[in-house]
C-alpha cells in the first residue's frame, strides 16, 4: 500500500477578509500562478495573533518557504518576493523604464493609500486609536457616526480630489496603455483595488454621495478607462465581486 502524498509546502500570506491593502497582493498571486495558503487572523475565523506573531506587529504578513524562511509585513516587499519567484508573470515589469515608473506609480498609490483610505477605513469602523485621528475626536461619548468633525472629513475629501487629479493628469500626458508604458505591471493592480474600493466597498457610500452625480472621480476619464481596463483581465475579473461584498 503505497503512501499518501504529500501535499507541497506553501508560502503563507495573512491578512484580514476586506479588500485593503492586501486586495493587490491577491490579484498579483492569481495573475502569476503562485499558491499560498491564505490564513485569517484571530478575530476573523482564524487563530493568528498577529500584535504577537506578526514581524511588525500589523498585516499583511508573508511567510516564505525557504529553507532560511522570511517573513514579510510589508506590502511593498511581499510583491517584491513574488515578482522574484515568478519573474515571467504577467504583472512584472520588463524593461528597465518600466520597472523604474511601475516603481513609481505604486509609490504614489501607496501615499494615497496611507494619508486617504487608511483614514477613511478607520472613520467607518471608528477606530478612535488610529494615531491619525488624535485630537479630531469630538466627545468620546458620542455615537459613531458623530465620532469625526465635519473638518476632518472635508480635509480627506480634498486630499482625495487632489491626488486623483494629479494621477489623472500624469496618466494623460504618458499617453500610453498602462501607467508604465504599453505593458500590464503590478502598478496597475494597486490603482485598480485603490479606485474600485473607493467606487464600490459599501462603506464609501456616504463619500460617493458626497461628490452628487459626478462621483469621487469626475474628470479623471483616463483614470477611469485604466482601471476598466484592468478589471476585464480574466483573473482579475474572477475576484471583481469582492468589492462589492466588502464594507471596507
Amino acid at each position: 500500500m503505497s503512501a499518501a502524498p504529500i501535499a507541497p509546502v506553501k508560502p503563507k500570506f495573512i491578512y484580514l477578509p476586506v479588500v485593503g491593502r492586501g486586495e493587490q497582493i491577491h490579484l498579483l498571486l492569481a495573475e502569476h500562478g503562485m499558491e499560498v495558503d491564505f490564513v485569517l487572523p484571530a478575530g476573523f475565523g482564524g487563530e493568528y495573533v498577529w500584535a504577537d506573531q506578526a514581524a511588525h506587529g500589523t498585516l499583511p504578513s508573508f511567510e516564505t518557504i525557504e529553507e532560511d524562511k522570511m517573513i514579510l509585513s510589508d506590502s511593498s516587499s511581499i510583491i517584491a518576493y513574488i515578482l522574484e519567484k515568478t519573474p515571467s508573470g504577467p504583472a512584472n515589469p520588463k524593461d528597465m523604464k518600466s520597472r523604474v515608473l511601475s516603481r513609481d506609480y505604486w509609490s504614489f498609490i501607496q501615499d494615497y493609500y496611507n494619508h486617504f483610505l487608511s483614514p477613511m477605513h478607520d472613520t467607518i469602523m471608528n477606530h478612535a486609536e488610529a494615531h491619525w485621528r488624535q485630537g479630531r475626536n469630538t466627545d468620546p461619548r458620542a455615537s459613531p457616526t458623530h465620532a469625526l468633525n465635519k473638518d476632518y472629513l472635508a480635509e480627506l475629501k480634498t486630499y482625495h480630489t487632489q491626488r486623483m487629479n494629479r494621477l489623472e493628469k500624469k496618466l494623460a500626458a504618458a499617453k500610453t496603455e498602462f501607467c508604465a508604458g504599453s505593458e500590464f505591471t503590478y502598478a496597475d493592480l494597486f490603482i485598480y483595488t485603490s479606485v474600485n474600493t473607493v467606487l464600490k466597498c459599501k462603506g464609501f457610500g456616504p463619500f460617493r454621495e458626497s461628490f452628487g452625480e459626478a462621483g469621487p472621480f469626475e474628470g479623471c476619464p483616463t483614470l477611469l478607462a485604466l482601471v476598466e481596463k484592468v478589471g476585464k483581465r480574466e483573473k482579475v475579473a474572477a475576484l471583481a465581486g469582492k468589492f462589492d461584498q466588502a464594507p471596507v
